[in-house]
């Protein structure tokens, strides 16, 4: 659509929610009833206007981008959230965020230096970059770290990642799970989750969440024979998290590696994994490796892309507890059009913006003694960008912030799930009281089905995870429309995403109101 005509839609939708609000306050006298203003109605508004085939997509860099956060600054204004993201020696409610496009223009190589020698690898003969941004890597000198098959299940008494430094380290890691005569070490059902090749992002977001710089995947057979068919990084354009500043969070890249660069790594250690063929003892237990170093190198050309996060305040009426902060999150961004058609995202994650809006109109609407800070992060898409730079340049103390509730797709269900289920994922990574928390707060509020899982899903929370902040990703679960043209807003069930949303708005101001966060 032409912009000036996306302006004007802007405007007549930004008035159609502006003047109702004030009305509707205006005309009561009555004190509002808080999680009751969350209807299914209003949240259908929303999904079907961010959503819609006019704004062509909310993908980082688009006029629909622009659009949809025009219309949901609107909401923060009419709800009367205070902007807090210094600009110009006043506030807005933008928070730029540095965004790269990058195009590959050499081929990626990586220098390996162990105590047996130096070796030149490259990308596509030896190794694959297979995810992540190499913005924090290239032309880093990294230490080398080996994570065994990099399982990280204390609950199981199983932690390969324990007792290890990986933060801006090199890790690799094994595929599989372990085995003893042939058994299966870990509990059947946990065993059954490594086993899987999908299984993969639950073993790297712990060592992301540790701070590892790249890991490099040691592959087994079936990951060796379909060497062809592994998608990299550098076959297209690619959006990236551009802060170069000393301390930015970037989440690590991910590599998979052949034998021989395995080898090579390994050359001049006391032990290795299992299968390098170096005639020196194999084991699966970890170590940081001696005299080890990698190198990645890679050359781009690079496009700045226009992004930023929408940040908005509802200020807490305790005026001691007013400076700790609940935050409500979720991610704008869509994908980029594929093969023409557009992604208009409407579960993920039109959803969560609508409800995130309700909510903060509910939380303003009765200020909770803490803070609640509500933030709609761009290029989630695009390896976490908004969301890491939240936290690396956080507009209000990081520090006090005590929880997240991160939203990433209300409306949809799993079809496995048949009481619509809707999934409360990592929940009790950082403590498990956050998990009790929301069990509690559901049986005495909406009363839905949930399911509490520990996933490490690639959402927003896990970088709150990753500072040492308790969060939870309300999450659908997967469904056939999931970062496809056809999530389109017709398939949404608003009574869902209204339930949601009222649940999270009890815990927000539960979180808020607690004179102890975690009983």
């Amino acid at each position: 659509m032409h912009s000036v005509l996306r302006e004007v839609l802007i405007a007549l939708c930004s008035w159609a929610v502006l003047l109702p609000a004030a009305a509707s306050v205006a005309a009561s006298g009555d004190k509002p009833m808080p999680a009751a203003m969350i209807e299914a109605d209003e949240l259908k508004d929303h999904v079907f206007f961010l959503a819609s085939d006019a704004l062509g997509g909310r993908h980082v860099g688009s006029d629909g981008f622009e659009a949809a956060s025009k219309y949901l600054e609107s909401q923060f204004g009419a709800a009367g959230l205070k902007p807090v993201v210094a600009a110009d020696g006043g506030s807005t409610y933008r928070m730029e965020v540095p965004m790269l496009r990058r195009t590959s223009t050499a081929n990626p190589a990586a220098l390996v230096e162990t105590p047996a020698g130096r070796g030149v690898f490259v990308h596509g003969d030896h190794f694959k970059w297979f995810l992540g941004n190499m913005i924090a890597v290239e032309g880093k000198r990294l230490d080398v770290v080996y994570v065994g098959y990099g399982i990280s299940e204390p609950d199981y008494g199983w932690d390969d990642l324990g007792g290890l430094d990986l933060e801006g380290k090199a890790v690799l890691f094994l595929t599989g799970a372990p085995t003893r005569d042939g058994e299966p070490v870990l509990p059947e059902a946990v065993h059954e989750r490594y086993v899987q090749l999908r299984s993969l992002m639950k073993k790297i977001y712990p060592m992301m969440a540790k701070k590892a710089a790249a890991m490099l995947l040691i592959p087994d057979r079936e990951i060796a024979e379909m060497w062809e068919a592994i998608p990299s990084v550098v076959d297209g354009p690619h959006l990236a998290y551009g802060n170069r500043s000393a301390g930015a969070l970037h989440m690590g890249c991910l590599y998979v590696l052949k034998p021989d660069m395995v080898r090579s790594v390994f050359a001049g250690q006391q032990q290795a994994p299992p299968g390098t063929g170096l005639g020196i003892p194999e084991t699966t237990d970890g170590f940081p490796l001696n005299g080890a170093f990698l190198t990645m190198s890679a050359s781009f050309a690079d496009e700045v892309v226009p992004g930023w996060n929408i940040v908005g305040v509802v200020e807490g009426s305790d005026l001691e507890l007013r400076e700790e902060y609940v935050a409500v999150t979720a991610h704008l961004d869509t994908n980029s059009p594929e093969d023409g058609e557009v992604m208009n995202g409407a579960d993920d994650n039109a959803s969560g913006c609508a409800g995130l809006a309700e909510i903060a109109k509910a939380v303003a609407a009765d200020p909770p003694r803490r803070s609640v800070i509500f933030v709609l992060f761009t290029g989630e898409e695009g390896g976490l960008a908004g969301s890491c730079h939240f936290v690396s340049a956080c507009p209000v103390r990081l520090d006090k912030i005590r929880a997240d509730l991160n939203l990433d797709g209300l409306g949809r269900s799993d079809p496995e799930e048949v009481e619509r289920t809707h999934f409360a994922l990592d929940s009790g990574k950082i403590t498990p009281a956050l998990t009790q928390l929301i069990r509690d707060v559901n049986a005495r509020t909406v009363n839905w089905p949930l399911k509490y899982q520990y996933r490490m899903g690639d959402s927003d929370h896990m970088v709150f995870h990753t500072m040492g902040i308790p969060a939870v990703n309300f999450y659908s679960g997967h469904h056939d429309d999931v970062n496809k043209p056809t999530d389109d807003a017709e398939k949404i069930d608003f009574e869902k995403v209204e339930k949601i949303s009222k649940l999270i708005y009890e815990l927000a101001v539960e979180l808020a109101d607690r004179d102890v966060l975690w009983r």
